[in-house]
């Protein structure tokens, strides 16, 4: 049933619908427009295209808003700006790029409503049943459609200064990463079907056995909305979870997505060879929208994402630098916000940003605050962002592990509390108080203020071996409440070889399917018993950050600790945990947390509360605890920073490595809440902040300091002094 009608494609029902289309899908694929049905992982695939080599520096590329480069290349050029964007195509702004080489991405080069419903948006939001998504990504007339505007688009640019194609702006299954439950087109039921069949090993009984179902074939399967589960969801019903069919259905969707972004981009590769393809304003990860990042990764060259739930450093993690990936620079008008955000995101790897200059060039005249940046322009576009942009982002050994099926499961208990209201979760309330962001921010920014620098993996890289391969010595399992048998597989041969492995909550209590276990995954690894009927937090609950109660950000409203045990400034989350089997553990008002078993660690925690107290520094307990588990483990951090005696609060040590030469960046770690529409809000900055005397203490000596701003040579040693302004990054080179 899709959208209150029947859709029948069991032998002797097929409907004269999906015969129509399969007609279209033949004359598509005739013309080189076909759709992918499914096509598994190579099917999303894509080789990696570097970046052109005359984009070898970061690069500020105004948006054509408000302003026309031709008309304000001598605006543009007094405050050091030297790139643009094309949308679509544009023969004057082509011979201006070719007359200037000035550098320029194509927007918009497989149109807009396709990949971007634009106004059909309207059509799939706020929905309850499975709809039907217009421009289906699924029909091959959509396909077909968007290859003949990357053709006519890169056609046009091809051989110039462009250094990379988006196929379209803010992209989505739906809107955005609201919860639209596309898509019931007939193309997209055959595929899910095929992609069911796959997964199960053709065996309609073992999928029965997942789904508690009475299935005779594949072929009389067709997916259920989140409605068809959410009233199952209580707070005693952790152990009874079965969202499989569901989280399955999330999958393949997500799953389309992946691929049809691939055929474009490969496309595009046979138009033009040497300029990577991506998009631009990707959403946080998520159950909708088709942001899976995994899935992404591979089926994009380049990309623009907002920083929304760790966003920036996931790509720094699952690509290297040859993929680039860049920001969008709203800019606040504060010229000292403004310098921070582009230091801290040069630091972070990023290549570059794309500006939307509303406001910047009026009349013929730079604002002033455009003016004050004039400066900031040009070194950040210099040599010294040449240090980091091509290098190797050098992390700790610690991974953080990324399970886009716990996202899943994550979001469907967050959204129970809306009840029946749930499709008007939109994609700004999941940005800003999704568990599953906001947790893993947490976990980022706790590691970072110990001067730890972790990266994600995935399935891939944890089947791959990669752990052991690269020598980690920490797994941290952040708020994987799904495992397969796979998975958990590797994670205890990790564990095995000597590798410490910690988890905060929920670990492994289901399956990769969102079903629950009858005993988790890794609770013997862990040495614990959990009783999940006792909920979470304070019992009433099913999340830990209720939008219910208050959507605009992460604060004590909303933050459901009522109820909860404390522990080091953050909530207890499992009621029912105990240790077994001989672990060790503490406890929290008769709750066990922190329980050690050999070198694995269970925690209880959740980190958020951290997040939460961060702002104000009131956070006194949760830093040194984990910095003692990290130091146990074998983690420290290779630098520490401090001003006037004191840890250098909230600022970050990030290492990027090239040949024998380290380059070392110290920029301000505030805390940002992004948003798609604005520069968003940001704590910590205070005008009137001047420079600072900063102290670096490596662990180790090191050799030739230099800070290649200012030129100064720091020499040798394991301690060194050095100005810094917090506004702004110190990047420093040295060799070990």
């Amino acid at each position: 049933m899709v959208n209150g009608q029947e859709l029948r494609f069991g032998k002797g029902g097929v409907a004269m619908r999906y015969l129509r289309t399969v007609a279209l899908w033949a004359a598509a694929c005739a013309l080189g427009g076909g759709a992918v049905l499914w096509g598994g992982e190579d099917a999303m695939t894509v080789k990696v295209v570097p970046p052109p080599k005359y984009w070898d520096h970061f690069l500020i590329m105004p948006w054509q808003f408000k302003t026309d480069v031709r008309r304000d290349k001598a605006l543009y050029e007094s405050v050091n700006l030297h790139g643009f964007h094309i949308d679509r195509r544009s023969d004057a702004l082509m011979a201006f790029a070719r007359e200037t080489k000035w550098l320029f991405y194509v927007d918009h080069a497989a149109d807009k409503g396709y990949l971007h419903l634009s106004g059909k948006a309207g059509a799939v939001k706020k929905q309850k049943d499975i709809v039907v998504r217009p421009n289906s990504l699924a029909d091959p007339q959509t396909i077909a459609t968007m290859k003949n505007f990357l053709k006519a688009n890169i056609t046009s640019a091809k051989g110039s200064t462009a250094v990379a194609y988006a196929l379209d702006d803010e992209i989505s299954l739906g809107s955005f990463c609201s919860p639209c439950e596309v898509d019931g087109h007939p193309n997209s039921i055959a595929g899910y079907r095929k992609f069911l069949e796959k997964m199960y090993g053709g065996d309609i009984g073992k999928l029965n056995a997942q789904y508690g179902g009475s299935y005779k074939s594949f072929e009389e399967i067709s997916p259920k909305s989140y409605e068809a589960f959410r009233g199952a969801l209580k707070p005693d019903s952790l152990g009874r979870l079965n969202l499989s069919m569901w989280c399955d259905w999330r999958s393949y969707m997500d799953t389309q997505f992946a691929e049809c972004l691939a055929d474009l981009v490969r496309y595009a590769n046979e138009l033009d060879p040497d300029v990577p393809c991506g998009f631009v304003g990707g959403q946080g990860p998520c159950a909708f929208g088709g942001y899976d990042y995994r899935k992404l990764c591979k089926a994009v060259q380049w990309m623009e994402a907002y920083d929304i739930g760790g966003n920036n450093e996931i790509l720094r993690s699952f690509w290297t630098q040859k993929s680039p990936h860049v920001q969008t620079f709203f800019s606040s008008k504060n010229p000292k916000q403004d310098s921070w955000f582009l230091w801290y995101y040069l630091s972070h790897g990023n290549r570059g940003v794309i500006g939307w200059p509303d406001g910047w060039f009026v009349n013929g005249q730079v604002a002033e605050h455009i003016k004050a940046l004039a400066d900031t322009f040009k070194e950040v576009q210099g040599p010294v962002s040449k240090l980091i942009i091509d290098a190797e982002f050098a992390h700790d050994p610690v991974a953080i592990y990324y399970s886009h099926p716990s996202i899943q499961v994550i979001w469907a208990l967050d959204s129970a509390t809306h009840g029946d209201t749930w499709p008007h979760r939109g994609s700004s309330i999941e940005s800003n108080i999704s568990t599953s962001m906001n947790s893993r921010i947490a976990w980022l920014k706790t590691l970072e203020d110990i001067g730890i620098q972790a990266k994600f993996i995935h399935q891939d890289h944890l089947l791959d071996g990669v752990l052991e391969k690269e020598g980690y010595k920490v797994l941290l399992l952040n708020a994987t409440v799904c495992l397969s048998d796979a998975e958990a597989a590797a994670i205890k041969s990790f564990a095995a070889k000597g590798g410490v492995v910690m988890a905060d909550y929920l670990c492994g209590i289901c399956d990769e399917h969102g079903k629950a276990r009858a005993k988790g995954a890794l609770d013997d690894l862990f040495g614990i018993e959990r009783d999940l009927s006792k909920g979470i937090l304070g019992g009433e609950t099913l999340t830990e950050l209720d939008g219910e109660k208050d959507y605009s950000g992460v604060n004590t409203k909303n933050w459901r600790s009522d109820g909860a045990a404390i522990y080091r400034d953050v909530a207890v989350y499992e009621r029912g945990l105990k240790a077994a089997g001989g672990a060790k553990a503490e406890a929290a008002n008769g709750v066990a947390v922190v329980v050690r078993n050999g070198k694995a660690v269970y925690l209880n925690l959740s980190p958020i509360g951290y997040l939460i107290k961060r702002p104000g520094g009131t956070s006194q307990e949760w830093l040194p605890f984990v910095e003692g588990l990290f130091k146990e483990a074998g983690v420290e951090a290779r630098v520490k920073l401090s001003v006037g005696g004191r840890p250098a609060r909230a600022t970050e040590a990030i290492f990027w490595r090239t040949g024998d030469r380290m380059t070392l960046c110290v920029v301000r770690n505030l805390g940002r809440q992004a948003a798609i529409d604005g520069f968003g809000k940001l704590d910590g900055m205070s005008d009137a902040e001047g420079k600072v005397k900063l102290k670096l203490v490596f662990a180790s000596p090191v050799k030739k300091l230099k800070n290649e701003r200012t030129g100064k040579e720091l020499g040798d040693g394991k301690e060194f002094e050095d100005e810094f302004a917090p506004w702004e990054a110190n990047v420093y080179t040295f060799a070990k």
